[in-house]
């Protein structure tokens, strides 16, 4: 555990402990006969449990209206039965072609369908694979359309480290010989119904792909609690925002996300939690994703303060509230 980690992990025993004392008195305030030593210790189980049972329940003022039963399953099961985020099964076509992020995985799985794609001595994928998904101007960056950077290539381009990435994650592609190629699993993939291997795409994406290895930021903020940051843009993404409105939200709800990040490319430079989220979740999940509508603020690539709103897809692949028969 390094340093970081160790002084987020302190943080959070210590807001646990302290919670655990918050949650006893109100239990003993509601319930003055339980320090009497009256109860026998399963009728105090039994309150107890009745108790946190409730409690879970209500809305919970740092998760903007969330209990912290809901906030939970966001965080365990974002789509599973009971949360209050749900995925549309079968979006239609029109819909994943809006997603471009998605479609360059299809053009890549398209290029292995053809044969192997044989890497560079270094491991990466040639140029003229890079330039190819480059040009389709799917997914664009900045210093490359203002010629700040000239080559194109993975080393240089984001979006193109995520999708090799995320291919060699799943079962569908294998890298053999310095080349990659399709496994059997890849090449029933090529046949499966689009929107089954979309939503296998995005759950790799999601809870396989580390968010760091693209800013190399020591630092969970972004990544940590995305369907999180789903239920904000639902909630708030019709109106034009900042970025740094949603980062706020999250760290008013993870408050141990809140510390500056010590920076690995500039020694002695901190990066605010802000900026890593605008990068993680708005440009390099939300932005790749199609899900949101972004116009920055400025050019400089520093400027968290972009801003967002919720695309039209959104509600197209995502409905938000409360499912029938869940407990409100």
């Amino acid at each position: 555990m390094n340093s970081q980690d160790y002084y987020i992990y302190s943080q959070i025993i210590t807001t646990v402990m302290g919670f655990a004392d918050e949650i006893m008195r109100e239990f003993l305030d509601a319930h003055p006969d339980a320090a009497g030593g009256r109860w026998s210790q399963e009728e105090l189980n039994q309150k107890l449990s009745a108790f946190m049972q409730n409690r879970n329940r209500k809305p919970v003022a740092g998760f903007d209206g969330l209990s912290a039963e809901q906030m939970h399953l966001l965080l365990n099961a974002p789509f599973g039965h009971g949360s209050i985020i749900r995925r549309h099964p079968t979006p239609a076509d029109t819909t994943i072609d809006q997603v471009p992020f998605f479609v360059l995985i299809e053009i890549l799985y398209g290029m292995l369908s053809n044969g192997p794609i044989k890497l560079t001595p270094k491991g990466n994928l040639p140029v003229s694979v890079c330039r190819e998904l480059y040009e389709r101007k799917l997914l664009i960056q900045d210093d490359i359309q203002k010629g700040y950077t000239k080559k194109i290539s993975e080393d240089n381009v984001a979006f193109i480290q995520a999708l090799k990435a995320c291919i060699l994650i799943s079962p569908d592609v294998k890298k053999r010989g310095n080349a990659l190629s399709l496994t059997q699993s890849g090449q029933k993939s090529l046949s499966k119904e689009r929107n089954i291997l979309f939503w296998q795409v995005f759950d790799t994406y999601t809870t396989q792909f580390n968010w760091a290895y693209l800013d190399q930021a020591d630092a969970q903020i972004g990544q940590f609690g995305w369907a999180y940051s789903i239920y904000l843009l639902h909630r708030y993404g019709a109106q034009e925002k900042e970025a740094g409105f949603y980062a706020s939200k999250v760290i008013q709800a993870f408050p141990h996300l809140q510390e500056p990040v010590p920076s690995t490319r500039f020694e002695g430079f901190n990066l605010e939690p802000a900026l890593i989220y605008r990068w993680r979740f708005v440009e390099h999940f939300a932005g790749w994703f199609g899900l949101i509508e972004i116009r920055k603020g400025t050019n400089d690539v520093f400027d968290r303060q972009a801003i967002i709103q919720k695309a039209a897809i959104f509600s197209e692949l995502f409905q938000v509230g409360a499912q029938k028969g869940s407990v409100k």
